[in-house]
C-alpha cells in the first residue's frame, strides 16, 4: 500500500511539458469582476508547455507571459487532442519518463484505443491504469499518444527551449464582488474606524491568496462576452491538482458553464477615475462562500457638529471623521456606535486622505432654532421688459440657541432670492444662479459659528428682491418667472 506521503509526493510531482497553476492574487472589483493572476512552473520541451488550466474569462482579457523577462509567448493554442510528437516507438520510453501518472489516450496502429493513467514504463510497452485494471501496451504498436485534460498549449520564445521556467496565466472574469462597510466605534470621545469588505465569490477558490480590494470601475468593453479560449468541455480539462479537483467537485466552477454575475454596484462619480487597491494577504475563500474581510482598523479624529438648512426647521447631528488613514475611504454604509450604543447608519463618500467625511446621524437635541425676515424698505419702481417692479430690501434673522453642556459648531444655510447686500458672523455666498425669465438672482449662503453652552446667537442677512408693482397687497407679490 502506497502511504500517504508517499501518494502526496506523487500528486505533486513536477512533470516535464505540462504544467498546473496556483491562483497568486485576484483584485476584486466593486461591480462584479475580478483580475486574476495564476501562476506555475514547467519544465519546456522543445519551447512547448502545457496545462490543465482553462481560464473563463471577458473576452480579449486573456494574457500568457513568462516571468522570465528574457522570454517571450510566442503561441496559445487551445486543443481537444494535445499529442505527444514522437519520431518513432523507441522514442517513447524517453518522451514519457517524466510523465508517470498522467492520463493518457494511446491509440495503436490496428485503430485499438487505451485510455488510463501513465503507470509504468518498461523496456518495450508501457502499462497503463483505469480502476484496478491494467493495459500493457508495446511501443511499436504505439500509432499516437495525447495527454487527458491538458488542453491549452503554450509556445515560449527562449533562448533555452529545454529549460525549467515559471508562466503566468492572467485574466479578467466574471463573479467576484465586494461591498465596502464601516464600523465607526466610539468610545470615551475616541473613535476608531474599520473598513469591512463583504466578498461574494462563485468563481474559483481562493487559497491564501492576495486579495487587491479595488476603488474605482475602469471601463470593460466585453463584459458579457467570453473569451475563446474558455470554450472547452469540461471533460477536457483534468483535475490533478487540488484546484482542479476543487473545480470538479463545484460543478458552477467548470469551464463550460459561465459564473453567475453578481448584481452591479452603484460607483461614486470620484471613484470611476484612478483606481487605489487595499490589500488583503493570504486569503482563503471556497466557491459560493461568502466572507466578510477586515481590511484595515484605526483611529481617527472626531468633532460632532450640526447642521441647519434655515429654508426648513430641522437641525441635524452629524460627525466629522478625520481621514488619518493614508488611504481613501471608499463610498459605503457606517454604522456608528457609542459607548456600546447603536446610534444610526449613515453613508460615508468617498473621502481623500487628509480630507474630512461628514455623517449625518439623527437630529439635533439642544439645539434650538428661529427665523425671521421683515421687510426694511421700498424703493422707486423700476421697468423691466414689459413689468413694472418693487425693490424691496428685507432683512432676514436666524437665531440658534445652544442647550447643550458642551459648545456646538453649527453650519447654516439659507436660499434667498434678491441681490444679496449684507450678511454677519463671516457668511459666504457659496453658489449664485441666474434663471432664464427671472429677474431675481438665487443666492445660497452658508455661516459656521460656534455657541458657547447656554448661550444665544443671531445670524443676518439683508437683500433686495424686485417685487410686481402691478399687484395689490401689502408687501407685494415677489417676482417669479412666468409672472404678469
Amino acid at each position: 500500500m502506497i502511504s500517504l506521503t508517499v501518494f502526496a509526493a506523487l500528486a505533486f510531482q513536477q512533470h516535464g511539458l505540462v504544467f498546473q497553476t496556483t491562483l497568486k492574487s485576484v483584485a476584486v472589483f466593486r461591480d462584479g469582476y475580478g483580475y486574476f493572476v495564476r501562476e506555475g512552473q514547467v519544465k519546456l520541451e522543445n519551447g512547448w508547455a502545457t496545462t490543465n488550466f482553462v481560464p473563463t474569462a471577458i473576452r480579449g482579457t486573456v494574457w500568457v507571459y513568462s516571468t522570465d523577462r528574457n522570454d517571450r509567448i510566442d503561441t496559445v493554442i487551445t486543443t481537444q487532442d494535445n499529442k505527444i510528437d514522437f519520431a518513432n516507438p523507441a522514442d517513447l520510453k524517453g518522451k514519457l519518463s517524466d510523465k508517470i501518472g498522467l492520463n493518457l489516450t494511446v491509440v495503436a496502429h490496428n485503430g485499438q484505443r487505451f485510455d488510463g493513467q501513465l503507470s509504468k514504463l518498461l523496456d518495450d510497452m508501457l502499462l497503463l491504469q483505469t480502476g484496478a485494471a491494467f493495459s500493457a501496451v508495446p511501443y511499436s504498436q504505439i500509432r499516437s499518444v495525447s495527454l487527458v485534460g491538458y488542453p491549452i498549449k503554450v509556445k515560449v520564445d527562449t533562448k533555452d527551449p529545454n529549460k525549467t521556467t515559471t508562466i503566468g496565466i492572467a485574466y479578467l472574469q466574471d463573479g467576484i464582488q465586494w461591498e465596502p462597510s464601516y464600523v465607526l466605534n466610539v468610545t470615551g470621545g475616541k473613535a476608531n474606524l474599520e473598513l469591512r469588505a463583504s466578498m461574494r465569490n462563485t468563481t474559483e477558490s481562493l487559497n491564501k491568496s492576495d486579495v487587491l480590494f479595488v476603488v474605482g470601475s475602469p471601463f470593460v468593453a466585453n463584459r458579457g462576452i467570453q473569451d475563446m479560449f474558455g470554450l472547452v468541455p469540461a471533460s477536457a480539462v483534468a483535475t490533478q491538482s487540488a484546484d482542479q479537483a476543487d473545480k470538479a467537485k463545484n460543478p458552477e466552477t467548470q469551464p463550460d458553464r459561465a459564473p453567475a454575475q453578481p448584481p452591479q454596484a452603484t460607483i461614486s462619480s470620484d471613484e470611476a477615475g484612478e483606481l487605489y487597491f487595499y490589500h488583503k494577504p493570504d486569503l482563503s475563500l471556497a466557491t459560493n462562500d461568502i466572507a466578510m474581510v477586515s481590511i484595515f482598523q484605526q483611529d481617527v479624529p472626531i468633532s460632532p457638529s450640526f447642521e441647519w438648512n434655515a429654508d426648513g426647521e430641522e437641525v441635524d447631528y452629524l460627525l466629522n471623521i478625520k481621514n488619518e488613514t493614508k488611504q481613501p475611504l471608499t463610498t459605503g454604509p457606517v454604522f456608528v456606535v457609542e459607548d456600546g450604543r447603536a446610534i444610526g447608519q449613515e453613508t460615508i463618500k468617498y473621502t481623500p486622505a487628509g480630507d474630512v467625511a461628514e455623517v449625518k446621524l439623527s437630529r439635533g437635541i439642544g439645539v434650538r432654532v428661529e427665523k425671521t425676515e421683515a421687510e426694511q424698505k421700498r424703493g422707486a419702481p423700476v421697468h423691466i421688459g414689459k413689468s413694472d417692479f418693487v425693490p424691496v430690501t428685507l432683512k432676514g434673522d436666524l437665531k440658534i440657541t445652544n442647550f447643550r453642556s458642551s459648545a456646538a459648531t453649527i453650519k447654516v444655510t439659507k436660499t434667498v432670492r434678491g441681490r444679496l447686500l449684507a450678511q454677519t458672523d463671516g457668511g459666504t455666498v457659496k453658489q449664485t444662479q441666474i434663471l432664464s425669465g427671472e429677474v431675481n438672482p438665487i443666492n445660497d449662503l452658508e455661516w459656521k459659528v460656534t455657541i458657547a453652552p447656554g448661550e444665544s446667537k443671531t445670524i443676518s442677512y439683508t437683500f433686495e428682491s424686485l417685487m410686481f408693482a402691478d399687484r395689490t397687497g401689502t408687501p407685494p407679490v415677489p417676482a417669479t418667472p412666468g409672472g404678469n
